[in-house]
């Protein structure tokens, strides 16, 4: 006799009899955690399990199906269909470029009270990139950058990015065994920093990995850049966008694991796998309107998409001040700044 006691002894209880005609089934389960419809879902899989075992008694468990052939479908092709058109050979610089054009006067970077347009931002980061293919920085070589967060830290970066090279960040504040072995691990011939960092970069080994040969560069001496005080060299350079020569496939950046499991990795990633991230998708809202805060540091993968996300959709990136902030101190500035996307 069947009784229904109406409460579940357990989470999810399956009980099988074995009768003349078969197996007869009940899956009982708990109303705060299933739904009916996912425990009728548990028991088709069950008898899909079973029809499968009858239809060959030989194959593997591990071969063995579970999904029906309406659920394979739909989770192979229909769920799996997630293909999206977006400017795959195009670099980071091009699509800049592109936004600078369409909208010269929005700003591009704000800090501290202070803004760069699109085009002041192109046109720094064009004389930056002329001095660097000058030291020989081109396609798939590596610029270390040591900066806090600042307007100057963009322009490097797009600097970097439109002279050819690829950009690697040593955080500040990282330990300087940490910064000796990334600018060893990378071979990098110039390092860009401010002038309040020039000891920072120095006591962590600065001077020592630029004596390795990159037989990729065509820079002899090895060139320690601060963007401050060594500017005026800089503003020299052409505000013309200048041709960098890559492709898509290209190196953008190398991003360092933390090292907790053992030596860290230098990760490289190319131009194509950051447009992927920030054209076209729809995981988060990009364009004009939009305000995005650069807060993460440039040596967390997390500030691809904070920065790119920005500039090459047309929207306007706050950044904030160096330093860590309290959660209040970051809810105010959010507020003030009327930051939509962190």
């Amino acid at each position: 006799m069947d009784v229904n006691t109406a409460t579940a002894k357990f989470d999810l209880t399956l009980s099988v009899e074995e009768h003349e005609s078969g197996l007869a089934t009940t899956l009982e389960y708990r109303t705060d955690l299933f739904e009916r419809e996912t425990s009728r879902r548990m028991l088709g899989h069950f008898q899909t399990l079973l029809e499968g075992i009858v239809a060959d008694p030989r194959q593997k468990i591990s071969h063995l199906p579970l999904l029906t052939e309406t659920e394979r479908q739909q989770l192979l092709a229909g769920w799996n269909d997630t293909t999206t058109a977006y400017p795959r050979d195009q670099t980071i610089p091009q699509l800049f470029e592109e936004q600078a054009a369409q909208g010269p006067d929005a700003v591009a970077v704000e800090f501290a009270g202070a803004g760069l347009t699109y085009r002041e931002l192109n046109e720094r980061a064009n004389r930056l990139a002329h001095y660097l293919q000058k030291l020989g920085v081109g396609p798939d070589i590596l610029v270390t950058l040591c900066l806090e967060r600042s307007p100057e830290l963009i322009v490097a970066l797009l600097g970097i990015l439109k002279a050819g090279g690829g950009y690697v960040s040593l955080d500040p504040t990282h330990p300087p065994e940490r910064l000796a072995f990334m600018l060893t691990d990378t071979g990098s011939p110039v390092l860009l920093t401010q002038e309040k960092l020039r000891l920072k970069c120095q006591a962590a080994g600065a001077a020592d990995p630029f004596q390795i040969e990159n037989r990729k560069s065509k820079i002899k001496n090895p060139v320690l850049v601060c963007l401050d005080t060594g500017w005026d060299a800089i503003a020299r350079e052409s505000l013309a966008n200048p041709a960098g020569g890559v492709t898509a496939g290209n190196l953008a950046y190398v991003s360092y694991t933390s090292g907790s499991t053992g030596r860290p990795k230098g990760v490289c990633v190319p131009h194509r796998g950051v447009v992927r991230l920030v054209r076209n998708t729809n995981f988060a809202r990009f364009g004009p309107d939009e305000i995005l805060l650069q807060l993460a540091p440039v040596a967390f993968d997390a500030s691809t998409l904070e920065i790119w996300g920005a500039l090459l959709n047309g929207a306007k990136l706050m950044v904030f001040p160096p330093g860590t902030a309290s959660l209040t101190e970051l809810g105010e500035f959010i507020a003030k700044h009327r930051v939509t996307t962190l």
